[in-house]
């Protein structure tokens, strides 16, 4: 072979070899021209996702410059845009906030091994700034590692509008108790008043004999005084006290007097208890005496059971007091009442219903148990009975918030538990324990509320 072909030969090898690096080229940048459509498809994805999630979410680094800020974050807060702010002027801040903004106790949160990112458990409840005015939002916090650098993602939920709907819905509740026990609470009432009217219209119509009486008794003494013959008149008199029968009536108007100081003090009872249940709107924290408040509501629930149930007491008088929100507790305790007197409607013929409270202090805690022999609660909804909005009622018979404010009030409020279970014996047990002493979450929930 000749110098002329080997370099023939040689030229070829070059070109197939600049040939196939070209195609290499070609696929290598097709593929990552498809690779850069990929991501930025991805990219405007998340970017869509992003800016329409109903929830604030913005990114900020370890110094608290914030990155990235979405639509709805500028809606919450009322700005057009806080990239390069810092998160903390968005903020109404504790000390304690500031530092569960920047992963306090976040390294006890849940950890996705995948991602290595961060999630705080416990949403954080804080005052954001809107336009100068100070609003509650609930922020949700993860830190992941981008770049080599801790990144924090804060997901913001303004909670204006569901403080509004529990507003409503509170008012709902009130509204709901009220309808319930409204025509129990006028029987409550009427019945002693009736027979203290009843009292007072004997009294008046025995005051008039007695007063012609009286007159007869000063027209004796004037007779007497001239010396006028007082046959006469004491033969009226002695007419008079057979008509008036004042044998009788120095029997009865002690009796008639008692009864209508009885009444009395029957209603006296009942509107303070109403005062009571009527007060409630304080969130403060204060003493609660359980026994109490189990007897008020006892009180103004009367009227339900009279024609269904007996009820009894059996109630531990060495019970401590406990720390709590005493309205929204004599409610939840009316509500559990309520909803037992709506099962002994079965007994209304038989006037057989029976109704138990019991107290009893355990190691840590204070039971509080109901028992009825009522119809019993099914076991395919006896998981739902503390849902909001279920019941079982017919529409305009109840909206289903009476136990689900039970568990509000009891789990949320007072870190206490509340349960059903059916009795071997027919009916239901209703259990609820309250703690001797307030839970420590909930107290550094109230300073944390309370320094904001």
């Amino acid at each position: 072979m000749s110098e002329l072909d080997l370099l023939k030969r040689k030229l070829e090898r070059e070109l197939a070899a600049r040939r196939a690096a070209e195609t290499l080229l070609e696929r290598k940048s097709q593929e990552l021209y498809d690779a850069n459509e990929k991501l930025q498809a991805f990219a405007d994805h998340t970017r869509a996702i992003l800016e329409t999630a109903a929830e604030g979410i913005m990114t900020y680094d370890e110094s608290g410059l914030i990155r990235t800020f979405n639509r709805s974050a500028r809606v919450i807060f009322g700005v057009d845009d806080a990239i390069g702010v810092d998160i903390r002027e968005l903020f109404k801040l504790t000390a304690d906030q500031a530092l569960k903004l920047f992963g306090e106790n976040m390294d006890g949160g849940l950890i996705d091994p995948d991602s290595e990112i961060i999630y705080q458990v416990e949403p954080i409840e804080i005052q954001g700034i809107r336009r100068g005015a100070t609003f509650l939002c609930e922020i949700s916090l993860s830190r992941a590692t981008i770049a080599s650098a801790p990144t924090f993602i804060a997901v913001v939920r303004d909670m204006t509008k569901k403080k509004q709907l529990e507003a409503r819905l509170n008012q709902v509740r009130n509204m709901e108790s009220i309808g319930q026990l409204a025509a129990g609470v006028a029987h409550e009432i009427n019945t002693p008043i009736q027979f203290i009217g009843n009292n007072i219209n004997f009294l008046e119509g025995a005051f008039d004999d007695i007063g012609s009486l009286l007159d007869l008794y000063g027209d004796l003494s004037r007779a007497v005084e001239n010396d006028q013959s007082s046959r006469t008149i004491i033969e009226e008199i002695n007419k008079q006290i057979e008509l008036a029968d004042l044998g009788f009536l120095r029997t009865e108007f002690p009796l008639a007097i008692s009864q209508s100081l009885e009444g009395i003090d029957r209603v006296t009872k009942i509107v303070r208890a109403l005062k009571e249940f009527s007060s409630p709107s304080t969130t403060t924290k204060a003493s609660i005496d359980v026994n109490e408040s189990i007897e008020t509501a006892l009180a103004i629930t009367a009227n339900r059971f009279r024609d269904l149930a007996e009820v009894r007491t059996d109630f531990d008088v060495t019970l401590p007091h406990v720390i709590g929100i005493g309205g929204q507790f004599n409610q939840s305790i009316l509500n559990i009442l309520t909803n037992a007197a709506d099962a002994m409607e079965i007994h209304r013929t038989s006037k057989s219903g029976v109704v138990v409270v019991e107290t009893r202090q355990t190691e840590d805690d204070i039971e509080i148990r109901f028992h009825d022999n009522g119809c019993g609660i099914p076991t395919d909804i006896r998981d739902r009975i503390f849902e909001p909005f279920f019941t079982t009622k017919d529409v305009g018979q109840g909206t289903g918030q009476g136990l689900a404010f039970v568990y509000d009030v009891i789990v949320n409020k007072h870190c206490g538990t509340v349960s059903a279970h059916s009795r071997s014996e027919g009916g239901t047990t209703v259990l609820v324990t309250l703690p001797t002493r307030i839970c420590e979450y909930h107290l550094r929930r109230e300073h944390e509320s309370t320094a904001s």
